[in-house]
């Protein structure tokens, strides 16, 4: 099934709105310690076969149900030249200038999602930048030539969970490191890295000067809140880096939404807030964080044929995201925020937590009263 709209104002993509959320319970994934740059020849897959997943569905926004093997795509032009695309797991984004166009993400669906974006625009499509390791952003990097990300981004992709067993996804494929201040000038546009570890290591952010976007994958979420995993005063110079150029951006386009660049402004005071000596409130005796996502607990519902009825965009519990990695909101997870996963010394978190949560400023976070300074 193949969706496409016209252009529509970003106010409205902002109240993009998506199904009911639901779990599926799956193990947690390890890390690929073979996932390097390649040094043969790359020849990109053609086909990553899903067949082996026939009888797993999911649950589309409007109610139908596919098989897990049937590609789908929701796809929005959000600003000129850049489209929002949706098949599984979190947005992608395609990014396109004068002389090439270039992919923020891979997602985790089936059908080859170059093939799919290319159609959507006339300058060549070779390259995928990854806004950090998760399944959900990676999987199908193998369908590009290369593949960008920061050092530890590269140190932390991961193999599939039970989710997706049976499917081959190759991952050598060839990657190029990059950092800070990296550019990739696209043709009349370019795009800056910025690395702000705190959802997965080597989390990274593009700032697209020309059309005021930061792309910001998982590191900014809205009313369901962010889980702090680095420690606070990390977190704030995370903030503080990206603060910086706010006069240069005015959307955040991340995995699970579109939000105004005020959230930035929004975390930044929350951080500062805390560091200033203000503590939270234990999560124990909290109430709820905001969730508008209606975060699942539990595994996925079965149909009358006894199949997994999974829900498309929705992240799943072991969908192959490497140790030390968080949904933001907290829940259903094991102790230091993890979807039931082990720490991650990279991303500064450590196995006994005190969690606190705090509102402040229209924002929400829940972080570890042990882990506010270095």
């Amino acid at each position: 099934m193949q969706i496409r709209r016209l252009m529509i104002p970003v106010s409205i993509a902002l109240a993009l709105s998506a199904a009911a959320l639901i779990a599926t319970g799956q193990t947690p994934a390890q890390p690929n310690a073979g996932a390097q740059a390649s040094n043969r020849p790359w020849t990109p897959v053609k086909n990553i076969d899903f067949s082996p997943r026939h009888n797993a569905l999911i649950r589309n926004w409007d109610g139908t149900v596919s098989a897990m093997d049937e590609p789908y795509y929701i796809t929005r032009l959000i600003a000129p030249g850049t489209w929002q695309i949706l098949t599984d797991g979190d947005f992608m984004y395609l990014v396109e200038g004068d002389n090439e166009a270039v992919m923020i993400d891979s997602g985790y669906a089936v059908g080859n999602i170059r093939e799919y974006a290319q159609s959507l625009t006339k300058k060549p499509l070779r390259y995928v930048f990854n806004t950090h390791p998760h399944f959900d952003h990676t999987a199908n990097n193998a369908y590009f030539e290369r593949a960008y990300m920061s050092a530890d981004t590269k140190a932390n992709l991961p193999m599939p969970s039970a989710a997706f067993a049976g499917i081959n996804f190759p991952r050598d494929f060839p990657i190029e490191v990059i950092g800070d201040g990296f550019k990739y000038q696209l043709g009349n546009r370019d795009l800056e890295a910025f690395v702000i570890p705190n959802h997965a290591a080597g989390s990274a952010a593009f700032l697209d000067r020309k059309n005021r976007i930061l792309f910001s994958g998982d590191e900014i979420m809205g009313q369901q809140g962010v889980r702090i995993n680095v420690s606070v005063a990390q977190f704030e110079r995370n903030m503080e880096k990206i603060a910086a150029h706010r006069s240069e951006y005015d959307t955040l386009c991340a995995g699970w939404e579109m939000l105004e660049a005020t959230w930035v402004d929004k975390y930044l005071a929350i951080a500062k807030y805390i560091l200033a000596g203000n503590e939270g409130v234990p999560v124990a005796q909290a109430p709820p964080a905001p969730d508008p996502r209606n975060w699942p607990t539990g595994p996925p519902p079965a149909d009358a044929a006894g199949r997994t009825v999974y829900t498309r965009h929705v992240p799943r519990s072991g969908i192959g995201i490497s140790p030390g990695s968080a949904d933001n909101a907290g829940r259903g997870q094991a102790p230091a925020a993890g979807r039931g996963q082990a720490p991650n010394a990279a991303a500064g978190r450590g196995a006994a937590t005190d969690s606190r949560r705090m509102t402040y400023g229209g924002a929400t976070v829940t972080y570890d009263a042990q882990k506010i300074k270095d």
